[in-house]
């Protein structure tokens, strides 16, 4: 099964029909195929079930599904192209989402969403529940937008092994991508990586150059899970995790570096006490 929690069951007639409509107008890739009668498709991080009507238990007629992509022109101008039917142009609307809607061969819709604007549910009429509260890292008002905001830009030798590698051992969101150049967050934290250029010898990958003189401090409520996790990924050990004396009280603290050369420090939440205030 694929990592998404959940996962949208499609009715088709035709279900080798459906994945190659599907694959050509929307850009889905197949995951895997059970015969002529079930199979997998993802796009992103996302994925669907196609089936059919005589062996699966899935309930037939028409459904909709919203998904998420990157640029929502850029999508519908594809879908527009080779054939797809479009019910509602590109529209930017007031929650902050960028989104436009097409039928498929089945008369399945699918609304494409890109977000172009962090808007909280208050500020469109609408109520933020805990999930949302919960997943949100919180907002920047609108007089802190203007002040100097310092992050960490790491070199790596290939960067779309790099962004997978954050997501998967350090659990990082991928905030954007541009092939080679990528911003990621972890709880909220922004950092980016950059692709090593060999036309600019000034700057390349720790691993490569053999050293670094700058290491990624990152303060989490548990560290030692956190470095559990990227030891277990192939991160390589460092200091080990243990209890500092500050003069705001006891910091544990410990770290490991990345299979880039990147040195990551890791603590608890106690040394950002004043910033909280």
């Amino acid at each position: 099964m694929p990592p998404c929690t959940v996962i949208p069951q499609l009715v088709y007639d035709d279900v080798g029909e459906a994945i190659d409509w599907l694959c050509e107008k929307f850009g889905f890739v197949e995951r895997w195929r059970a015969g002529d009668h079930r199979a997998q498709l993802s796009l992103g991080d996302g994925t669907v079930v196609v089936t059919e009507p005589r062996t699966s238990k899935a309930l037939p007629g028409r459904q909709s599904v919203l998904v998420r992509v990157d640029d929502v022109r850029a999508h519908h101008e594809r879908a527009r192209e080779r054939g797809a039917r479009i019910i509602q142009e590109p529209n930017d609307f007031p929650y902050g989402e960028r989104q436009y809607t097409a039928e498929d061969l089945g008369g399945h819709q699918w609304s494409f969403s890109e977000s172009i604007a962090d808007v909280a549910p208050e500020d469109w009429g609408g109520t933020s529940g805990p999930a949302l509260r919960a997943a949100s890292p919180p907002r920047v008002d609108a007089e802190a937008r203007g002040r100097p905001l310092i992050s960490a830009m790491l070199i790596v030798p290939d960067g779309e092994q790099a962004v997978a590698w954050y997501k998967d051992a350090l659990g990082a969101t991928e905030l954007w991508n541009l092939g080679g150049v990528a911003g990621l967050e972890i709880d909220g934290a922004p950092f980016f990586i950059h692709e090593s250029n060999p036309r600019n010898p000034a700057e390349d990958s720790p691993d490569r150059v053999g050293v670094t003189s700058a290491r990624v401090e990152l303060f989490t409520g548990d560290p030692d899970g956190f470095i559990e996790r990227a030891l277990a990924a192939g991160a390589t050990a460092g200091p080990e995790v243990e209890d500092h004396d500050r003069p705001w009280g006891t910091h544990r603290q410990g770290g490991f570096r990345d299979p880039f050369g990147h040195t990551w420090s890791v603590g608890d939440t106690s040394p950002l006490g004043r910033l909280a205030r």
